[in-house]
């Protein structure tokens, strides 16, 4: 097969690195969000969005 690439294989750790990243992210921008107001929804907002926007950068790059 010509054209095809090889991923190399990654451990544990490479694996589940981003989504405990991103489930530390969600739970701060929660807990920011339910405690205060004005720059805390500011950053509860960003971190509320964060995995949205890696989702669709990571869709627009496949397509």
């Amino acid at each position: 097969m010509t054209g095809s690439r090889r991923i190399a294989p990654r451990g544990a750790l490479g694996v589940l690195a981003m989504p405990a990243v991103l489930l530390v992210a969600s739970l701060i921008g929660l807990i920011l969000g339910l405690t205060g107001d004005g720059w805390r929804d500011v950053a509860a907002s960003l971190l509320l969005a964060l995995p949205v926007l890696l989702f669709l950068r990571s869709w627009l790059r496949r397509s």
